[in-house]
């Protein structure tokens, strides 16, 4: 059993095949520069460790949900992989998050995980609601998200375009936990509790929530998001709303100044903090280390035979007989360099 195809958006599978194209092209490069390919393998190296490092400390301090422990919570995480298509049901864990409100999906090689923090669990006072949060992750496990990640991950670089995929990603999983969730109205009042939290949610006007993305589009509000991973959560509501009763959402657009600024402005507001700024700082460093390092060394190497071409100069005699012997070898010399 796969994932129903209506519930992938049409701009995510767009993106996709785009991203799959420029992350081919790219890997192909490094792959062609052995500089390249060396940082491609340390920071592939070094994200794995540290995904490895993250998720011992989540077993270690976390609970492991299983039929045996909080087999409730178990039995809503199997039912939403088997209304999705999942057939494996993916190890879960419960964390104290101190008032954090989240839950994500992670991958470890062949492993899927589903981190659930315990204050969003708390938070959703009706269990639609919950559902909605657990059929929203387990949403990327079964649109294939995870498996993808490593290979696309230098589209993901890639401004404008990385992050509107990342977002298209996420309209998907939105709608994977409507479906899981079954309701319309609770599906986004579960987007209000990571709004609003979960002693206010319940008294959130859904209808104003949803009002607020007429101000997405204009040009600050369009320039963070464009260089976010996640849309703004009134249009994610609006988004799920549209889905469950088409043509009943107007769509919002977004200053058009904005997309030339964001990647400048963007940058102080984009989501650089926790893992997914760090995979960023990393693998652009790397980029730029591929690129630095073999151009410096041929800057050495012409400095090396200009320095040669110098010395030459300053060694030759002033006899004129040689004159013609010394401009030959200088331009050989030049030549050389010339060609490195």
């Amino acid at each position: 059993m796969a994932l129903d195809p209506k519930l992938r958006t049409a701009k995510e599978s767009t993106l996709f095949t785009i991203g799959v194209v420029v992350s081919a092209v790219a890997y192909l490069a490094l792959v062609i520069s052995v500089v390249g390919a060396l940082y491609a393998l340390f920071i592939g190296a070094f994200l794995l460790i540290a995904q490895a490092l993250f998720l011992a400390q989540v077993k270690g301090n976390g609970v492991r949900v299983s039929e045996r422990q909080l087999p409730e919570l178990y039995a809503r995480v199997k039912l939403a992989a088997s209304k999705l298509g999942v057939t494996e049901v993916p190890d879960v864990y419960l964390v104290q998050s101190g008032g954090v409100l989240n839950a994500f999906a992670t991958k470890l090689l062949s492993r899927n995980f589903i981190i659930l923090y315990s204050s969003l669990v708390d938070a959703c006072e009706d269990p639609r609601q919950l559902d909605f949060v657990i059929g929203h992750e387990v949403g990327h496990l079964a649109a294939g998200h995870l498996k993808w990640n490593l290979a696309l991950a230098p589209f993901r670089l890639v401004p404008w375009l990385g992050a509107a995929y990342s977002r298209a990603r996420e309209y998907t999983c939105d709608r994977c936990g409507f479906a899981v969730a079954g309701d319309v109205e609770q599906s986004v009042r579960g987007l209000a509790v990571l709004a609003a939290g979960g002693r206010h949610a319940g008294k959130v006007d859904l209808a104003a929530f949803v009002a607020q993305r007429e101000e997405a589009g204009n040009f600050w509000m369009a320039i963070y998001e464009l260089v976010a991973t996640h849309p703004y959560l009134c249009k994610r509501a609006a988004a799920v709303q549209e889905f469950a009763a088409p043509g009943t959402v107007k769509e919002v657009g977004r200053n058009p100044w904005a997309y030339p600024f964001a990647p400048i402005f963007g940058v102080m507001a984009a989501p650089a903090s926790g893992a997914g700024g760090l995979i960023v700082v990393v693998a652009i460093m790397g980029v730029l280390a591929a690129v630095a390092i073999p151009a410096f060394v041929k800057y050495q190497e012409r400095a090396r035979l200009g320095h040669a071409v110098t010395q030459t100069q300053d060694d030759a005699p002033a006899d004129d007989a040689d004159d013609a012997a010394l401009q030959r070898q200088l331009e050989k010399l030049r030549k050389e360099a010339g060609e490195r």
